[in-house]
């Protein structure tokens, strides 16, 4: 599998992830709705993680060794890219950690249906800015590795880098890493 089928991949298994949390969260389950959330904020935070780590230093290596006035520009909007993505991802993790942390206080002080609005409002918009990310991601990041000269041993070194952080499952969810495959 390529890098580009390995993480848009993993974007639409954390669609899958994300749209089973609004099914729990319509149907007024804060239980299963948090047990889905923090599956879909660990699974997104490797799959961030894979990026950070494996994808975005390697695309900024590549862009900067090329050497013409026009790749200079080139790199210079790619690394100003790559910076807003990394922005969107502080705010993904950010906002997730407030709506897990807003379903786990129900445990203890219930306020159910409220609860459910605020974090169905919160995923909402993480949701939106979700989507547009991915694309752009997909259209304007992973296409880079396609179109490179990279050599082959380089590129399956980098396949299996990303694949080791999206299998590196938090502890808390070695089952749901069996399920969720």
């Amino acid at each position: 599998m390529t890098v580009e089928q390995q993480l848009k991949s993993d974007h639409e298994g954390l669609d899958r992830l994300l749209e089973n949390t609004f099914e729990s969260l319509a149907k007024g389950d804060c239980a299963d709705a948090y047990q889905k959330l923090d599956l879909f904020w660990a699974r997104l935070a490797m799959h961030i993680r894979a990026e950070h780590v494996c994808l975005f230093p390697r695309i900024q290596r590549l862009s900067q060794s090329l050497d013409t006035p026009a790749d200079h520009n080139r790199s210079e909007q790619l690394a100003v890219l790559l910076a807003d993505l990394r922005h969107d991802h502080d705010f993904f993790m950010s906002e997730l950690g407030r709506a897990v942390t807003a379903l786990r206080l129900t445990f203890n002080f219930g306020n159910e249906t409220e609860t459910v609005v605020i974090v169905h409002t919160i995923l909402e918009q993480v949701a939106e800015r979700l989507r547009t990310h991915n694309l752009i991601e997909e259209k304007r990041v992973y296409t880079l590795l396609t179109d490179s000269t990279l050599p082959e041993e380089e590129i399956q070194a980098l396949e299996r880098s990303i694949q080791k952080e999206l299998d590196n499952y938090p502890q808390r969810f070695t089952a749901a890493k069996q399920i969720d495959s």
